[in-house]
């Protein structure tokens, strides 16, 4: 998909290959994209090579499989990161894993974590921290995770930023699964409302975010989505043998 290999799995068999990926030992990671992610990915080498390097890369966004449909390599259904995140933490509940969150602000990231303990109270959270600090403090908190003894790691800085500090630190750790989790700390904790059901379910979670801010997303999705079109579109042309 525009140069970016995306893995066909279900939500239950991405768990099952996580869960291998942890039992492995060795740090892994995974990464969800969206229209918006491969558009900027085909610009940023950094992110491009991020994606590239995860050991899983699903379909985030509905766009991306409706977009595969066209190209004839049909994915049977997106694995988003929200709903990723919340199946990792009952499943580290569950296990015994550690788990330790990053990014957002204070109030989000300690809001998600006090409705996930909540909600499993078997959970060990192994730490948190909120992702307000400079570039040269990311080397100080990777330690913090690693002696924290975290076995899952769950990364809320928007895109490009976590895929890329993921990418950097993750061997610094210490821990066996990472996965960038965008905003999910906010929706989590309160803080931010997700799209209801019926637009989840219908792939338009993107219409009802633009519907409530439109100033703020109208670049975003109304361009970026035009410029996935045109990507899917060329890679369309060029495998049909017309270029």
């Amino acid at each position: 998909m525009a140069g970016i290999p995306v893995d066909d799995l279900s939500e239950d068999e991405a768990l099952a290959v996580i869960d291998k990926l942890i039992e492995s030992g060795s740090p892994h990671y995974m990464t969800v994209v969206n229209a918006a992610k491969l558009v900027a990915a085909n610009r940023d080498e950094r992110l491009r090579q991020a994606i590239l390097e995860s050991s899983i890369v699903t379909a985030d966004g509905m766009s991306v499989v409706w977009a595969s449909r066209l190209l004839g390599r049909r994915l049977r259904e997106r694995v988003t990161g929200i709903d990723m995140f919340e199946r990792l933490v009952g499943h580290a509940a569950a296990r015994g894993l550690r788990v330790f969150f990053l990014g957002a602000r204070e109030q989000a990231v300690r809001g998600a974590v006090e409705r996930l303990k909540a909600r499993h109270p078997a959970l060990a959270v192994a730490g948190y921290r909120d992702g307000y600090f400079a570039p040269e403090e990311s080397e100080a908190i990777a330690g913090v995770i690693r002696e924290s003894r975290a076995d899952l790691l769950f990364v809320a800085m928007g895109s490009p930023a976590q895929e890329d500090w993921i990418r950097s630190h993750l061997g610094s750790t210490g821990v066996r699964f990472a996965l960038g989790v965008g905003g999910s700390f906010d929706h989590l904790s309160g803080l931010a409302r997700r799209a209801p059901a019926p637009f989840q379910q219908a792939g338009l979670e993107w219409l009802y975010r633009l519907a409530r801010e439109p100033r703020r997303l109208w670049r975003r999705y109304l361009i970026g989505n035009t410029l996935f079109v045109w990507l899917i579109a060329k890679q369309t042309i060029k495998k049909s043998g017309r270029v």
